[in-house]
């Protein structure tokens, strides 16, 4: 297979995933947006914080272990209290344990919480935006650099 066939495909691949990526972020952000404009707030509790801790190996073939801590939060609607883990965690712990959060829930489904902060809310969609950024751009200059060489050649 010639190079500039080769180039023109990756580049094709990379703009398509590109702008798969940037179609997801706007689906998570109009739903994260959607559900944030029809949810009521109130305090939440970080009552715990649960460990997770993933191995990886890397170039060298050692293990690295890695943990990210997830609150889970409590917070009380009409007199009953209601318990989420939240979906977002870090490392180093974002919140204490007895930290004070707010709290968006869905008052149809107050099951339905999340902490009410902008990288709780918006970190998916500005990670899938930021790849699609990147792809979509990177991808279209080398489907077009491909073509261009196809076509001096021919």
């Amino acid at each position: 297979m010639p190079n500039e066939r080769l180039i023109t495909r990756v580049g094709g691949l990379f703009a398509l995933i590109g702008l798969v990526l940037l179609c997801v972020t706007i689906a998570l952000a109009a739903s994260t947006a959607s559900f944030l404009a029809s949810a009521q707030r109130t305090d939440g509790t970080v009552v715990e914080l649960t460990a997770r801790t993933s191995t990886t190996r890397d170039s060298d073939g050692r293990h690295r272990r890695s943990t990210t801590w997830y609150p889970t939060v409590t917070f009380t609607v009409e007199g009953r209290q209601y318990s989420f883990e939240s979906s977002t965690g870090s490392n180093p712990p974002a919140y204490a344990e007895g930290e004070a959060v707010p709290v968006a829930y869905d008052p149809a489904d107050p099951r339905d919480a999340r902490i009410s902060s902008f990288w709780s809310a918006f970190l998916g969609p500005l990670i899938t935006g930021g790849l699609g950024v990147v792809f979509t751009p990177l991808g279209l200059l080398l489907f077009v650099r491909g073509r261009r060489i196809a076509r001096q050649r021919a």
